[in-house]
């Protein structure tokens, strides 16, 4: 569901939208090594079978120089050591479904061929995790979810462009990149993308997507900081997506928005987040690209939390939102965060209710033997009246570093 790095969304945002920008176009090679431990442990506490697996991933990216200045090659192999994990624990995206039990897997996450079109343009093509508004590959279990597709982008002074193409994904756990399918039809995805940022400090963010015969979706984001003259920081954060069905393959008509409005306030170590959302239109909102697609790609709202994205027809909700990072022990973090959804219209029922708090503790090795190593906890609490509560813990180690 939600990625593992998606705790400061607003300095995410400002990233952009590919893991390595065209103004930094690799000169030399590198090869990156990444360990993930991951305990996962979902309690519903009425309705659907309890869930709980762990895993030992890994994850190695291989990014090439410019042959010649012009062509490279970039690679990442994902795998997954199945360490405990029964029957339908494969519903929580951390291992591959075997039959009626779960397995480890291993599989080609990354391929692709990159040219370079000028200083700051360039193009990619084959299997690639993505980090645009409206196709954002997941990585919240054991490795990403990946995409095919054909990909352009060009940085232009403050200005970031891009296109994307794509005929099928692969979901976290699975091996197989599927093509798009709605009603026994395959079809095609287009996005197009870009990004300015301002003198000022605003930054905007505009995408376009077209599912043929499917799905269309358009996102906006708008992001302002304010320093004050005590240092402190005011970050306010607006995000605004548009869905509609594009034809006949949807299966019935949609057509529903998705508003979510956010300021942060920094003093010291410490930032308090307030965020309102809300879903206009007929139904809730589907960020998904197809089906099968549901667990490859995330929102960009501040009130798509651990477990609930808080999308559904006619919800409104608000978040309140700590962070605090411990001074006198550099690498220790804290965060919580309650979010209550009201007004939900389920259709046989509305002004349904639903609530999630979660916390989180997170510790970064900064010297010595153990740099690169990261210990993360996460626990949420969820209460609905629409679906089953639940309660869930996480346990992530990460250790990366490189080979070259």
């Amino acid at each position: 569901m939600k990625s593992l790095y998606k705790t400061s969304l607003a300095a995410a945002v400002a990233l952009g939208t590919c893991a390595t920008a065209p103004g930094t176009l690799a000169a030399e090679p590198s090869l990156d090594i990444n360990l993930r431990t991951l305990y996962f442990n979902r309690d519903h506490r009425e309705g659907p079978q309890d869930r709980e697996a762990a895993s030992q991933a890994l994850r190695i990216d291989y990014v090439s120089p410019y042959y010649n200045g012009l062509i490279g090659f970039d690679a990442s192999v994902f795998a997954a050591l199945k360490l405990d994990g029964h029957k339908q624990d494969e519903y929580i995206g951390m291992l591959k479904a075997d039959g009626e039990d779960t397995d480890s897997y291993a599989k080609l996450g990354q391929a692709y061929l990159k040219l370079k079109l000028g200083e700051n343009t360039e193009l990619r093509a084959g299997r690639m995790s993505l980090t645009s508004p409206l196709l954002y590959d997941d990585d919240s279990r054991s490795t990403p979810s990946s995409t095919q597709a054909v990909m352009i982008d060009s940085t232009l002074g403050a200005a970031n462009l891009y296109a994307i193409y794509s005929d099928r994904a692969v979901n976290m756990a699975a091996t197989k990149f599927e093509k798009y399918e709605a009603n026994g039809e395959d079809y095609d995805l287009y996005v197009l993308g870009g990004s300015y940022n301002f003198a000022s400090g605003l930054s905007v963010q505009v995408a376009h997507g077209v599912a043929d015969d499917y799905l269309r979706q358009t996102y906006i984001n708008a992001s302002y900081p304010i320093t004050f003259a005590n240092g402190n920081r005011l970050v306010l954060d607006a995000h605004h997506y548009d869905g509609s069905d594009d034809g006949d393959l949807y299966g019935s008509d949609y057509d529903s928005t998705l508003s979510n409005l956010a300021a942060g306030y920094t003093a010291g170590n410490l930032t308090l987040t307030l965020s309102y959302q809300a879903i206009g239109g007929d139904n809730g909102y589907d960020y998904s690209w197809d089906g099968f697609d549901n667990d490859n790609h995330i929102l960009m709202t501040w009130n798509s939390v651990q477990y609930l994205d808080f999308n559904s027809a006619d919800e409104q909700s608000l978040q309140l939102r700590a962070d605090y990072n411990v001074a006198s022990v550099p690498g220790l973090s804290f965060m919580a965060r309650h979010t209550e959804g009201w007004d939900i219209d389920a259709g046989t029922e509305d002004d349904l209710k639903e609530q999630e708090t979660d916390l989180e503790a997170k510790y970064v090795f900064q010297n010595g033997s153990l740099e690169g190593l990261s210990l993360r906890a996460r626990v949420a609490h969820v209460e609905s009246e629409q679906f089953s509560d639940v309660d869930e813990v996480r346990l992530i180690a990460n250790y990366g570093f490189s080979a070259l």
